[in-house]
């Protein structure tokens, strides 16, 4: 595979739907082999998201090398208010980690083709602007010297470093929270028989729909709408989860006590290819009126707990930083933001 930043690669723009779905074949396939990649840079996670969420005009980049498909950036020119054109990655607003896709060992050599490509389109986009990259991202290669281009600090993504086994649990989340943990069983079963579900390809849309109801209620009791709340949010979803479920990406679960739901987890998971492979909890409802049962803490509990036995590296809270993730033993986690303007004059 190429490696030389200045090896230059054919270059095809997608500006069509139709055309990222072409794309899926080769572009899962890239993913897979994409170090560092997270389910987030799927095709399963974000082909929905521009059909249902995305605004604007695609801008895609596929990138091959013989034929090959070895980087893709999945762009868009999205147009504010104040008419100034954001060149903007699949995925923004509703996704924690982004990036591009490169084979490993291409990384320079994509990024230098794509900043020479995205200077031909410079008469489409005004700045682009790349949040929630990780250290390691592909869109942190080197720009040009003549681009104008500023890295600032994001949002912060705790994690918890998992242990390679049970017993050691302690190890790593408090002794604490363990025992509070333990309590929280304790009351949920005294409260009624106790069961988890894995959502499979039969019932997705049932537990999707429980965890609607339990979010919005949590998000309800505080006067807000909810991050679930617009239908394109939710069609997007609808649309992935079979997609992610096939992929092995998917991890939606649901507490029952007796014959109701009363709790459910939205997370993905790395594929087995990866190594250091991540749970990434998504999101989660559960039922605001069983506080006292401590449900959200049976939820993290049960995750933490099933991706240790797995052999998962790390539980990922994605971002925000609240209390409760740090009681797990997270552990910061940064992300980047990159504002890349091109040369005064270029494209006018």
């Amino acid at each position: 595979m190429l490696s030389s930043p200045d090896a230059t690669l054919d270059v095809a723009l997608v500006t069509q739907t139709a055309g990222l779905e072409a794309l899926r074949p080769e572009w899962e396939r890239l993913w897979l082999r994409s170090t560092g990649a997270t389910p987030f840079q799927s095709p399963a996670w974000l082909i929905p998201w521009w059909r249902h969420i995305g605004e604007g005009e695609l801008l895609t980049l596929a990138l091959r090398a013989h034929g090959a498909l070895v980087g893709l950036l999945p762009f868009y020119v999205y147009a504010a208010d104040d008419g100034r054109r954001h060149l903007f990655p699949l995925g923004i607003g509703t996704t924690d980690y982004l990036d591009a896709l490169a084979s490993p060992g291409s990384e320079a050599a994509v990024m230098a083709t794509g900043f020479r490509q995205l200077a031909a389109l410079a008469d489409r986009f005004d700045i682009a602007e790349w949040p929630q990259l990780r250290p390691d991202a592909t869109l942190l290669e080197a720009a040009p010297a003549d681009w104008m281009s500023q890295v600032e600090s994001g949002d912060i993504c705790p994690a918890t470093p998992l242990p390679p086994d049970l017993d050691t649990l302690g190890a790593v989340v408090s002794r604490k929270t363990l025992r509070d943990l333990r309590t929280a069983r304790r009351r949920a079963a005294e409260a009624g028989a106790l069961r988890w579900e894995d959502a499979g390809a039969r019932d997705l849309d049932t537990v999707f729909d429980a965890l609607l109801r339990l979010h919005t209620a949590q998000w309800e009791r505080r006067g807000e709408a909810g991050v679930l709340a617009a239908p394109a949010v939710q069609a997007a979803h609808r649309a992935a989860l079979p997609e992610l479920l096939r992929a092995g990406l998917l991890r939606l679960q649901a507490l029952h006590l007796d014959d109701a739901i009363v709790a459910a987890l939205y997370a993905l998971i790395d594929p087995p290819q990866r190594p250091a492979r991540r749970v990434y909890l998504y999101i989660s409802g559960f039922d605001p009126a069983l506080d006292r049962l401590s449900p959200g803490m049976l939820l993290v509990g049960h995750a933490i707990e099933q991706a240790v036995s797995e052999g998962f590296a790390a539980l990922d809270f994605l971002r925000g930083q609240e209390r409760y993730k740090y009681f797990w033993g997270a552990e910061d986690e940064p992300t980047f933001r990159r504002t890349l303007r091109l040369p005064a004059g270029v494209g006018s």
